[in-house]
């Protein structure tokens, strides 16, 4: 019987696109220990997806059958040395193989995970790990940014409405200005933190409002609880100071938009749409109802546009010697409830 030996000399080398191996093959001539030599270095890299195979069987049959054909997977070779032991040739050979080609076959036929799968997801999982820490940072740092750099206002004048016997009743005609800068971070900022889907681990901001179809819509981002993402960053509650002192009542901004609720339509879309969703929210429908009841909420809010939006604000004067100051009010916008 004809006795043929293969000899693995050293171990793997990993190139691009190419997987080398030195491996030693013998043979009654030369042409067979090439032969056998070329099969043992196909054979050891169909091995290696070994650990990752659910289907063994067909595993089995598709490696066989590789291996069978192994120098239609060989990207080229050298021949290292050329011995004899006895009968047989012995020759070591630097093989590269052609490792894509032999993937492509396994991962069609064969249920497998590679190690270099693993690595990828781990790869991939602490880079976007990574990348939600950095980013949540961010957002803590816009969130915590004074409300004058979020949103400005300017004094465009004012008009004298009711004179009376101990004050005079003014307005105030001002224009409220969203940052541009802050508003185009913010969006970024969570565009890049988002999830690409809803789902009971995340919760949902908006921004970046605007009309389409007659109808305001946003951008919506799916933020993961975990981040702990401030809400403040959704929802800025300010309102407009003149002299320090505040003049105008508390009103809600999400970035672009104004906000103004109106209650006869929470509470008409409550009625309409409670028992409809409620009913679904039973059977695990994926609905929100959030969305719809905000939506007939604030639909009377207003989009700021970068020109700004014009408010009136009602200005009471006790003292006549007071409308001299009126044309160098000084106004500025900051949280509810804070002074200078």
């Amino acid at each position: 019987m004809r006795k043929i030996i293969v000899m693995v000399i050293i171990g793997l080398l990993i190139a691009a696109n190419s997987w080398a191996v030195i491996v030693t093959g013998s043979g009654q001539t030369k042409e067979e220990a090439i032969n056998n030599g070329l099969r043992e270095a196909v054979e050891m890299f169909t091995s290696t997806f070994v650990y990752g195979v659910t289907d063994v069987e067909n595993y089995q049959v598709q490696k066989d059958q590789i291996v069978a054909a192994s120098s239609g997977y060989v990207k080229n070779y050298r021949i290292i040395k050329t011995s004899k032991m006895d009968d047989l040739i012995l020759i070591t050979l630097d093989v590269k193989l052609s490792e894509d080609k032999i993937e492509v076959i396994l991962r069609k036929n064969v249920k497998l995970m590679t190690v270099e799968d693993v690595l990828k997801d781990y790869s991939d999982v602490t880079q976007r790990q990574d990348q939600i820490k950095k980013l949540v940072e961010m957002v803590n740092i816009v969130a915590n940014r004074p409300v004058h750099e979020k949103y400005g206002v300017t004094y465009e004048g004012y008009e004298i409405k009711r004179i009376g016997a101990t004050k005079v009743d003014v307005i105030l005609n001002v224009m409220v200005t969203e940052n541009p800068f802050y508003h185009r971070a913010y969006n970024e900022i969570l565009k890049n933190l988002s999830e690409p889907n809803d789902s009971d681990d995340v919760w949902l901001l908006g921004g970046n409002y605007r009309i389409e179809s007659k109808r305001l819509i946003n951008s919506k981002y799916y933020i993961s609880k975990d981040t702990n993402t401030p809400n403040t960053v959704d929802c800025v509650k300010a309102q407009i100071h003149a002299n320090g002192k505040p003049v105008d009542k508390c009103r809600e901004y999400r970035d672009n938009l104004l906000v103004v609720y109106s209650p006869t339509e929470f509470i008409k879309s409550f009625v309409m749409l409670f028992p409809k969703e409620f009913v679904k929210g039973m059977k695990e429908d994926d609905t929100p109802i959030d969305s719809k009841w905000n939506y007939k909420a604030i639909k009377k809010s207003r989009i700021i546009p970068p020109e700004g939006i014009p408010l009136k604000i009602k200005y009471v004067i006790k003292n006549s010697e007071d409308i001299k100051g009126l044309k160098n009010l000084k106004m500025s916008m900051m949280n509810c409830g804070e002074t200078q």
